[in-house]
């Protein structure tokens, strides 16, 4: 079923009438909207569930390539740079627009390369995921290793030293005696730098320095666990060495991996370290599972997969070194097409029956098996989410499905959406057929589309520049002589349908750099076809279940309130309703304006909603 099946919107009003001569929109949905999307949604994630109940980690199970082929690479010279800036650029395809089509560009992002403090990091005793395919556990040793190399990787970008810290110790040889606390780690026969490095990472605290503030994905280990590295030292190559670079580092891990039979483990360690700037800015803490080695008879020699992956380390870090990034596609995963703003706690509800048994009893690899299979392009995500343990993400889940709230301000991003494949709003799905229906009407969801599309045709469409911070889709129809001109210019054309053409990065020294990657169209336009609405037949909700409406709440106001400026004559009992309040967030707008002269109300002038005000009050 196509994902532009929208949910019926044919309803009773508050005062159980029908609205004479216009179609019906109205906020709180009927009881068969209800059921049909309790239902639907029931059957979804109990289908997942079963499914991920026969899945178990494997060497590829966690795989990384979904998510690299779209992102674009971080620059390679970053010297004198801690804080970066990019912006996305769009193209229209041919269709026959009315008017001259031209590239568009999303908003600039900007974000910091650099921490005040790194992440904390512990042992837990607890396993949260275990590996079907090597009687070892040395996520912790390789998350360890990836932390590093991501810092090395970004502070050569920046043209930034490291060096050991003068207290770094050297861990008690053979001969000291050694309580249960201290857990021995023998890394074989090792270079003196090589020896260096792992007594670095394994030491309490952090075990480097550089002259910059904290890479995002530092860390410090609590040291609730203390280990003994022990090896056979060969000569040093250079004496007094400093931290090895990133890829002497990678070098050092992959021997290590192969001695352990760890390849398999090494891209989950991965995806761990690429979540680290979402734990630091929520204060986490990463609990990683307690080591176990167990030593190959023959040490792997086929090509180590921490070799691959560090080739295309630059990519990933564009996605995981801003945090609203990684927000942005995670939460995603819970958002499906068709599912309108105003039935989100019914579509949620059954989500929160499926996850919270398993958050609440740490079954959290079941957790990313189940969250993986939703959206296999950002499965590694969520798998490295879920094996850093009860992070603040993970604890936030069940309030997000609740109310929408995330620990990480987060909002749809066209750009990641573009990159991952993966779509996060209704404004990034294509959909097909004509805009004007049923002789003189056009969806909301097109309309709050075609104003993002169109503006900056005229100054009144400053406030549409962003896209709507809210995934679900408006529900019900305007009549055409309800759009504004520059929307009903384009109603006869052929479905718009932009792609995602190029990033370009503006470095605070004047230089720009553009990356071509193409981002993943195919998939999501593959993705707009495939929302599950009426293809699943669940069960209907327990009897006596009412869904409290919180999210469905907080999702109307959102989608609404985008198009506070321009609201119909028709849509007057949605805006002045009170999960909407319209005039209320335009009056605070106004009071913001007048105290600080902010750009809160995206330039909309005192006139303008002086004019809303008036229409609000007096529209009959």
């Amino acid at each position: 079923m196509s994902s532009s099946t929208a949910v019926s919107t044919t309803t009773l009003t508050s005062h159980g009438s029908i609205h004479q001569g216009q179609q019906e929109d109205y906020i709180i949905p009927s009881w068969d909207q209800i059921d049909r999307i309790f239902a639907s949604s029931q059957q979804l994630w109990q289908c997942l569930t079963r499914q991920a109940s026969s899945m178990c980690l494997q060497r590829d199970t966690v795989n990384l390539s979904r998510l690299m082929n779209g992102l674009p690479a971080m620059p390679d010279n970053l010297q004198g740079i801690n804080n970066i800036t990019g912006q996305a650029t769009w193209e229209m395809k041919p269709n026959g627009c009315v008017s001259p089509s031209k590239a568009r560009t999303e908003g600039e992002r900007r974000w910091s390369l650099t921490r005040l403090q790194p992440t904390l990091c512990t042992i837990s005793p607890h396993s949260y995921f275990s590996y079907s395919d090597s009687k070892s556990n040395g996520v912790a040793f390789l998350f360890f290793g990836w932390a590093y190399i991501l810092c090395a990787t970004l502070l050569e970008k920046q043209r930034i030293p490291m060096h050991y810290p003068h207290n770094l110790s050297e861990v008690p040889g053979n001969g000291h005696h050694l309580d249960k606390q201290w857990l021995t780690v023998d890394i074989g026969t090792v270079c003196e730098e090589e020896f260096r490095w792992w007594v670095s990472l394994l030491s309490p605290g952090q075990g480097w320095r550089s002259a910059s503030r904290q890479p995002v994905w530092a860390i410090a280990y609590t040291g609730n666990i203390k280990f003994r590295v022990a090896a056979q030292i060969t000569a040093s190559k250079s004496p007094h060495s400093g931290p090895p670079s990133s890829s002497q580092a990678v070098g050092f891990l992959s021997r290590f991996a192969r001695m352990y039979n760890l390849e398999s483990q090494a891209q989950l360690a991965l995806a761990m370290a690429l979540t680290l700037p979402l734990h630091n800015e929520t204060y986490s803490m990463v609990n990683l599972p307690k080591p176990s080695l167990v030593g190959q008879d023959a040490p792997l020699t086929s090509p180590s997969i921490i070799d691959q992956e560090y080739s295309n380390l630059s990519r990933y870090m564009t996605l995981s070194s801003n945090p609203v990034f990684l927000s942005s596609a995670l939460w995603s995963i819970f958002w499906e097409p068709g599912v309108d703003c105003n039935v989100v706690s019914p579509w949620c509800d059954p989500i929160i029956e499926v996850v919270k048994p398993l958050i609440d009893k740490d079954n959290l690899e079941m957790l990313g098996h189940i969250l993986a299979l939703r959206r296999p392009n950002i499965a590694a995500l969520w798998y490295g989410i879920a094996a850093c343990g009860h992070t603040k993400t993970i604890l936030a889940i069940i309030p997000f499905l609740q109310s929408l709230h995330t620990p990480v301000p987060s909002r749809p991003l066209p750009e990641v959406a573009a990159w991952t494949g993966s779509p996060q709003s209704f404004m990034d799905l294509y959909e097909s057929g004509p805009y004007v229906q049923a002789g003189d009407l056009v969806s909301r969801k097109d309309v709050w589309r075609l104003r993002h599309e169109c503006w900056d045709v005229e100054p009144e469409g400053t406030p549409f520049q962003n896209p709507p911070m809210c995934p679900w889709p408006p529900f019900g129809s305007m009549g055409v002589e309800e759009l504004e001109i520059r929307v009903r210019t384009h109603i006869n054309c052929e479905r718009h349908h932009w792609v995602y053409a190029r990033w370009i990065w503006l470095l605070d020294n004047g230089t720009e750099v553009v990356d071509e990657s193409p981002g993943e169209q195919e998939s999501l336009l593959r993705f707009a076809g495939e929302s599950h609405l009426g293809l699943l037949k669940g069960c209907p909700p327990t009897p006596g279940y009412t869904p409290n409406h919180r999210a469905s709440e907080k999702a109307v106001g959102d989608i609404f309130r985008w198009v506070a400026t321009e609201m119909e004559v028709s849509g007057k009992d949605i805006y002045s309703h009170p999960w909407v309040d319209a005039l209320a967030d335009l009056e605070m707008c106004e009071d913001n304006e007048a105290d600080s002269g902010s750009d809160v109300c995206h330039g909309s002038s005192g006139s303008i909603l002086a004019n809303v005000k008036e229409w609000v009050i007096n529209v009959k």
